[in-house]
């Protein structure tokens, strides 16, 4: 409660005076709530209300003010919110999804502060879903789900260079600000490449993590994606390795479902049909390098997503999805175990929600 207090504090402040001191400020947002259905093979079925299923719910402001000879500066705070409850994020971070401040010219930009890794940019960037709702890809995902910095990184220095011809780079360090461990440090970079239809990109990623044993391991992300636009229709596909090192999480027993790495690929599509959209995706994930268990704790999911935009800002939209685990697998559609200890079976689920964008 407290921190939302000050959450609108801080936007009233921004836009009582900011907005008049400079015309460039915006305030912008997403409400985004869904009703959801999910049933677990041999388990009872669960409805409820959800939030982002078509797009994260966020309440945000931006400006960027013009400094003279082609440089400008910038910023961007940006919250989770979270319209089934009315509560923001619940991580305890009051802008958990972008805190950052910039330096902009022709030389290209660099970022300070809270911010989209690169290696994990590319990961909702080509899945017809976004990564979010029960279409997105990281309903299969031990490590996306597991890793609170898996997509974003605190304490970060990012650079992007300009577009050369349609390729462009981006870069982060993030200091772990941790002398006695270095657990946290990051670093990764990403090169895409984007003209006319045409759609590719590469990224890989070093995070420090620590183990059981106290030991200082590192988590590797490695992601190549690529999307081609037929008109009518958009093919999206992409490939993933991470590697994390066995006992993260101080697993030290096969029955550890978080102790290992994965490959995970994605194929996708989304076709638009006027003012309607039906995406569709397939997404495999392997697990690797972990107890023989979960080395056999493979999954696959497939959804299927209908669109309706009644404008630019208002949408209304329904998934369905299914995923089938093997071997001591445990994903749900309801986004993690529904049991502790080892369930396993299939999880479909099914979702209706309303968007509207600010």
């Amino acid at each position: 409660m407290k921190s939302n207090r000050v959450l609108a504090i801080a936007l009233a402040a921004a836009t009582a005076g900011g907005a008049y001191a400079q015309s460039s400020v915006t305030l912008f947002g997403v409400v985004d709530a869904n009703l959801r259905y999910v049933k677990n093979s041999g388990l009872a079925s669960n409805y409820g209300m959800s939030n982002s299923g078509l797009s994260s719910g966020r309440l945000g402001f931006r400006g960027v003010e013009d400094l003279g000879g082609g440089l400008k500066a910038g910023f961007w705070l940006e919250s989770d919110v979270n319209a089934d409850t009315g509560t923001f994020s619940s991580t305890g971070k009051m802008f958990q999804r972008r805190s950052t401040v910039s330096l902009m010219g022709n030389w290209g930009e660099f970022r300070l502060g809270r911010d989209f890794a690169p290696s994990s940019v590319h990961s909702f960037k080509y899945d017809p879903f976004g990564v979010i709702g029960i279409g997105g890809q990281n309903v299969t995902s031990t490590t996306a789900r597991g890793l609170s910095n898996y997509y974003r990184h605190d304490n970060a220095v990012g650079y992007f260079t300009p577009n050369f011809g349609g390729v462009q780079a981006e870069f982060m360090f993030a200091p772990d600000e941790q002398a006695a461990n270095n657990t946290g440090r990051h670093m990764s970079g990403r090169l895409s490449y984007e003209n006319g239809p045409v759609s590719a990109s590469v990224s890989y990623g070093v995070t420090n993590v620590a183990t059981a044993a106290g030991t200082l391991g590192k988590f590797k992300q490695l992601g190549v994606a690529g999307s081609y636009n037929f008109g009518v229709a958009q093919l999206v596909a992409s490939v993933y390795r991470d590697d994390l090192p066995f006992g993260t999480y101080g697993a030290t027993t096969a029955s550890a479902q978080t102790a290992g790495s994965e490959d995970r690929w994605l194929i996708g599509v989304n076709v638009p049909v006027g003012n309607h959209l039906i995406r569709a995706s397939y997404v495999r994930t392997n697990a690797r390098k972990g107890p023989a268990a979960y080395n056999d704790s493979d999954a696959s999911k497939i959804a299927i997503g209908y669109v309706h935009n009644l404008s630019k800002r208002t949408s209304l939209y329904g998934t369905v999805a299914r995923v089938s685990n093997d071997g001591a697998a445990n994903f749900s559609i309801a986004g993690g175990a529904p049991t502790p200890g080892g369930w396993s079976g299939n999880s479909t689920g099914a979702e209706v929600g309303l968007k509207h964008s600010f």
